[in-house]
C-alpha cells in the first residue's frame, strides 16, 4: 500500500547530537513474513532489498518457507523471486552482500514434532542475473539467530548465536575471495557474550551487538549488555572484546543498522525471548513488540532509548540502503500480527556544538519576510522555536530544507532559537515578519 502514512518523530540524543528520525510507510510486501534473512544490494548503481525465506502469518512450523522476495528502491515495488534451492525453509538465517553477491547463511528449520537443526549451509545469490549460484562453503559450525555483518566490503563475521543444542562463543569469518572460513578471536565463553537472536553492525573496525537472549539456570534471560570486538586491521581474525551493561541494551531480535557509518542503531525488538511462534519461553504468554530507536555513542558507548511510535520486532536484519536510511519489512507489531508492511526510516544528527561554536556565521534569511524563512550553514534536523516579543513561544519544530512557513504568524518581530541535545536554548537571530 503506497505512502499510507507518514510518521514523523523528532528525538533528542546524546551530550553534542540532536536527531530527526522520519519513518515513512512505503509499498507492502507480497505476504506477511517475519524471522526472515533481509540484506542491501546494487546492481549497476540501482539499489534494491531482499527477503530470503522466513514465517508466515500462521506462526505455525509448518509456515516456515523458504520464499525469497525483492524490492526495487525508486519505483517502490515488490516482487517474488526463485526460493531458495535447498531445504523446507527456515528462519533466524543472515545475508550480506559482499563484493556483488548476497550470502546467506545458517538459519534453522523445525519439524513436525517440534524439533529443531541448524543449518551450515551458505546459499550465494547473484543480484545482477537473479539466480542463485553454486553453494559456497557449509560454515564449520552450524548457527542460526546468531550476529552477522561486513567488514570493508571484503570478510563476513558471524558471531555467537545458536547451534543445534546451544550458544556458542564461535567468531566465523567468511572469505567470499577465497570462499573460506577463518576462525576468529572467539567471545568469551560465558553468558555475559553468548547469545542468540542478538543483532549488531560494524562501525568502522568495531563489530557492535547488543541484547540477545542467554541461558540462565535451565532458562532463557534476556540479555542487558552492548559488547565491542576491535578488529585488528593487519589481522582481521584478532579481535579483542570488551563490554559494558546497560538497562537500554536489552532488547530481542532488534534490527542492526548504523548512521552514516559513524553510529550504531537498533530498531524495535522485544524485552522478553520468545520462540520463533511469538510465545514467551519463560511465561508462555504472547510477548509484545518495543517501541524505540536504540542509539550508541561510538565516544561514550552510552546508550540513548528513544521511544518512537513504530512496534516491531523479529527483525534481527534490516536493510542498510544508504548512510542515513534503512528500510525495514516484515516482522511481528502489536497483537501478535505478522505484518506485511514495509518502511523507509531516514534518520539526521546535527552536531550542536558545532552549532555554537560557529553561531557567528549563522544567520535566518530573507528579514523581513512575509511567508518564510530559512536558516543557513546546513542545519537540517535541528529542532528550533519561534518567541514574540513578549517572550511566548508561538511555533516550534524541527528545521528543514524547506524552510520554516510564517502564515500563521501575525505582524511583528521574533526570535528563533536552536534546542541542544538537553533541551537548553541556542539563541539564532532574529527576523521580522511583515
Amino acid at each position: 500500500m503506497k505512502n499510507l502514512s507518514v510518521l514523523i518523530v523528532f528525538l533528542f540524543v546524546f551530550s553534542t547530537f540532536i536527531s530527526a528520525q522520519i519513518i515513512s510507510r512505503v509499498s507492502d510486501m507480497p505476504e506477511p513474513v517475519t524471522n526472515q534473512a533481509v540484506t542491501y544490494a546494487e546492481v549497476d548503481g540501482q539499489g534494491y532489498v531482499y527477503s530470503f525465506a522466513g514465517l508466515d502469518e500462521s506462526k505455525l512450523f509448518s509456515g516456515i518457507h523458504k520464499k525469497a522476495f525483492k524490492y526495487t528502491i525508486g519505483s517502490d515495488t515488490w516482487e517474488s523471486i526463485a526460493p531458495l534451492p535447498s531445504g523446507n525453509g527456515r528462519i533466524a538465517a543472515g545475508a550480506s552482500f559482499v563484493k556483488d553477491k548476497i550470502y546467506i547463511i545458517g538459519g534453522y528449520e523445525v519439524f513436525a514434532d517440534d524439533s529443531e537443526i541448524s543449518v551450515d549451509l551458505v546459499h550465494v545469490y547473484d543480484p545482477a542475473t537473479d539466480s542463485y549460484l553454486a553453494d559456497a562453503t557449509p560454515i564449520p559450525v552450524p548457527i542460526d539467530d546468531h550476529i552477522q555483518a561486513v567488514w570493508r566490503d571484503s570478510l563476513i563475521y558471524v558471531v555467537t548465536g545458536w547451534s543445534n543444542t546451544t550458544n556458542v562463543p564461535d567468531v566465523q569469518i567468511y572469505n567470499p575471495t577465497n570462499d573460506e572460513w577463518i576462525v576468529g578471536t572467539p567471545v568469551p565463553n560465558n553468558s555475559t557474550y553468548k547469545v542468540f537472536g542478538s543483532s549488531g553492525v560494524i562501525v568502522g573496525d568495531t563489530i557492535y551487538y547488543s541484547g540477545g537472549a542467554r541461558i540462565s539456570g535451565g532458562d532463557f534471560s534476556f540479555s542487558n549488555v552492548v559488547r565491542k570486538g576491535v578488529i585488528n586491521p593487519s589481522n582481521p581474525a584478532e579481535i579483542t572484546w570488551s563490554h559494558r551493561t546497560s538497562f537500554d541494551a536489552i532488547g530481542y531480535r532488534m534490527g542492526a543498522a548504523s548512521w552514516d557509518g559513524q553510529i550504531p542503531l537498533w530498531i524495535g525488538g522485544s524485552e522478553d525471548a520468545y520462540n520463533y511462534d511469538g510465545i514467551s519461553y519463560n511465561s508462555g504468554l504472547g510477548v509484545e513488540p518495543y517501541e524505540r530507536i536504540l542509539q550508541l555513542d561510538p565516544v561514550t558507548d552510552n546508550l540513548e532509548e528513544n521511544f518512537v511510535d513504530f512496534p516491531i520486532m523479529d527483525n534481527r536484519e534490516v536493510a542498510q540502503i544508504g548512510p542515513t536510511s534503512i528500510l525495514v519489512c516484515g516482522g511481528i507489531g502489536f497483537g501478535q500480527e505478522v505484518s506485511n508492511s514495509t518502511y523507509m526510516i531516514d534518520v539526521n544528527f546535527v552536531n550542536v556544538d558545532n552549532l555554537v561554536d560557529n553561531q557567528s556565521n549563522h544567520f535566518v534569511y530573507p528579514s523581513p519576510t512575509s511567508d518564510q524563512i530559512f536558516l543557513s550553514n546546513g542545519i537540517e534536523g535541528a529542532p528550533y522555536e519561534i518567541v514574540n516579543s513578549l517572550g511566548k513561544v508561538v511555533k516550534k519544530g524541527i528545521y528543514q530544507k524547506e524552510g520554516i512557513s510564517l502564515n500563521s504568524l501575525e505582524t511583528g518581530y521574533y526570535f528563533l532559537n536552536l534546542m541542544d541535545a538537553k533541551n537548553r536554548i541556542i539563541p539564532f537571530g532574529g527576523f521580522a515578519k511583515i
